[in-house]
């Protein structure tokens, strides 16, 4: 009897070790990883040439407040996870929207990218009566984090630090 003690003891504690690696065992929402870009550029070049990159990257500017050099994209499409036999029809189509504040003055900037209202929007079919039946379905991470890997949102927040580096590099951009 005592050993079964013991070895219910040591799987509840594995458990216990290895849950919370897993985002399925999430049960509170994780801060989102920033990004920030020094560079020599002068604050207002650099938020007008940051916005242009944007629209160019094919992000739509939301708000836009240039005497505090904010910017705020509406939603987009960063990435669709499919596959598996938990997902709904079509994947999870996981969207954010991009804030980018910049900071500085004449000597030199510094722009933060922040992943803001990140949700996933899953398609449901079914059928009722002989009938085809479908509906979108949104998840906001601030509800369901549990649903979200976020080395999804990490890889799109990499991808625009590299692509506004490329260009704000040749100013003197020193990112960390």
């Amino acid at each position: 009897m005592t050993a079964r003690r013991w070895l219910w003891g040591w799987i509840l504690l594995l458990c216990f070790l290895v849950t919370p690696g897993c985002y399925y065992f999430r049960l509170a929402a994780e801060p989102l990883q920033k990004s920030r870009i020094v560079t020599v550029r002068p604050a207002d070049e650099v938020f007008a040439l940051v916005k242009n990159l944007l629209m160019k990257d094919g992000y739509v500017i939301a708000e836009e407040d240039p005497k505090n050099h904010l910017l705020l994209t509406e939603l987009r499409h960063i990435s669709t996870r499919a596959g598996g036999v938990t997902l709904p029809e079509g994947g999870r189509l996981y969207y954010h929207r991009l804030r980018v504040a910049v900071d500085g003055g004449e000597e030199g900037a510094a722009v933060e990218l922040e992943s803001r209202d990140l949700e996933i929007r899953s398609r449901y079919v079914y059928e009722e009566g002989g009938k085809v039946l479908s509906f979108m379905k949104r998840y906001p991470y601030d509800h369901y984090p549990s649903m979200f890997d976020l080395s999804t949102v990490n890889v799109e927040m990499g991808r625009m630090r590299r692509y506004l580096e490329s260009t704000l590099g040749e100013g003197g951009a020193n990112g960390k």
